[in-house]
């Protein structure tokens, strides 16, 4: 027997996620923007680069999560480095594709609205569109998933330079 509890539950579970999943990824953006600006390069010009790495880097983290399952104490910390690191290589190549739709975004309005905001909105639509029922679930998120872990992987192996230290 379902409730209108256990009906306010899930949606408020769900709100939160978005609200916390945006501001991850507007976190990401503001302390990683070397990482994330690189991470942008690689979508935009290696989209499929990214798909192909973004599947390898799901594989460890696919891997890691396997890991979680042995009662080994050392190996589940093991584990969850490995799946820790796949879901950071995910947001700093979240942040990327976000960085890139918010400069689109940008370009649509001619410019008269400051970075951030865009990239805020950008950030958005696509938490939002994540969310959406099925079509959202099953093919935008796990294409996304791909991609944006690709790019993160990419952009983290990149070496540094000292202007983007900076």
């Amino acid at each position: 027997m379902v409730t209108i509890g256990d009906s306010f539950s899930i949606v408020a579970t769900l709100a939160g996620l978005a609200v916390t999943l945006w501001a991850f990824l507007v976190a990401c953006a503001l302390l990683f923007p070397a990482r994330v600006a690189s991470a942008r390069n690689a979508v935009s010009t290696h989209t499929s680069a990214c798909i192909g790495t973004g599947f390898a880097a799901f594989l460890v983290g696919f891997f890691g999560i396997v890991v979680l399952q042995v009662p080994n104490p050392g190996v589940k910390l093991f584990g969850m480095i490995m799946v820790s690191s796949y879901f950071a290589m995910v947001a700093i190549g979240s942040s990327g594709i976000a960085k890139l739709a918010s400069e689109r975004l940008r370009s649509l309005k001619g410019d008269h609205s400051n970075l951030f905001d865009s990239y805020a909105k950008s950030a958005l639509y696509i938490v939002v569109a994540g969310m959406l029922p099925i079509l959202g679930w099953f093919l935008f998120a796990p294409i996304f998933m791909l991609t944006a872990g690709g790019a993160g992987l990419l952009a983290l192996l990149k070496p540094a330079t000292a202007n983007e230290v900076a």
